[in-house]
């Protein structure tokens, strides 16, 4: 992936959390995404991710990103498909 940025939608934060939220996009040259052949192209997905701090460290992260969406951007997976 080449050209990517990050809009920041959101950050929420209580105790030892932290969950941040926004849009990575970016160019995918082509080939494989996690095994399933993905043609050239731009794509925006959304991200959200969740921090656990311990003794000022992160101590777990979670992440959930629409993988579906990009793919479908780049024309891997049809529309219409269900």
């Amino acid at each position: 992936m080449t050209g990517q940025h990050w809009v920041e939608l959101t950050v929420l934060a209580e105790g030892d959390y932290v969950v941040q939220f926004g849009r990575r996009g970016g160019d995918w040259a082509g080939g494989d995404f996690m095994g399933i052949p993905a043609g050239p192209g731009s794509y925006v997905r959304d991200c959200a991710a969740m921090y656990r701090f311990e003794d000022r460290k992160i101590a777990e992260r979670w992440v959930v990103r629409d993988d579906l969406g990009m793919l479908k951007q780049l024309g891997a997976i049809d529309h219409a498909t269900r």
